[in-house]
Formats: structure tokens, sequence, C-alpha cells
């Protein structure tokens, strides 16, 4: 009695803690070239890009908004400690490019959901 007891007790404690949990949408993506990345938060519109590689490279964004409105913000300090910083609304994609020799280097375009 006391087993059966202890089997339906951990099913119904098993099935409270699964029950619980709900899938939440992301609201933070982030997107890295190397050492280098981007990110974009949804709720608060904050978009972000850093360039963490010493190499003399400059590092930008590109955000693409809903109304078709392409926006670039570049981390301004170099490989210095911050990040350039931007409110951006209604983004729908984002990627990273470094500034080097010949074309610029570019990740894959992040969706944004």
């Amino acid at each position: 009695m006391i087993r059966k007891m202890m089997l339906v007790g951990g099913a119904m404690i098993s099935a409270l803690v699964l029950g619980t949990s709900t899938a939440e949408a992301a609201t933070g993506y982030t997107i890295w070239q190397e050492k280098d990345y981007a990110q974009y938060d949804t709720v608060r519109d904050a978009a972000a890009v850093c360039d963490e590689e010493q190499d003399g490279n400059g590092v930008y964004a590109e955000y693409n908004q809903k109304n078709g409105t392409k926006l670039t913000i570049g981390d301004s300090n170099g490989s210095k400690v911050g990040c350039g910083n931007a409110t951006i609304p209604d983004v729908t994609s984002f990627r990273i490019c470094e500034d080097d020799a010949g074309d610029d280097s570019c990740s894959l375009w992040r969706i944004v959901r």
C-alpha cells in the first residue's frame, strides 16, 4: 500500500512539474561571426553589435524592419570594452558583418520571430 501511494504520488508530482512548463517564444537573439556578435531583444527593441577581435577590422550589423527599412549600427570603439547599441522596433531579420579587405564578410541573416 505504501509503495502504491509513493508511485501515485511520484506520478502526480511529475505531472505537476511537467504540466507547468510552458513554451515561451524567444525574445533574445544572437548571431556570431567568429568572436564578433550582434544581438536583438524583441521585448525592448534593443539592438547591439560587439567587436570582440583585435584585428583592426570594423564590425557592423544590419537590421531589417517590418516596414522594409534597413538600419545599420556599428561598434564605433572597435574591440575596446563596450558595444554599439540602438533601439530599433519591429526587426524581422539581422546579420553581422566585418569590414575586411575586399567585400565585407557577413553572416547569414538571422530571422526574428
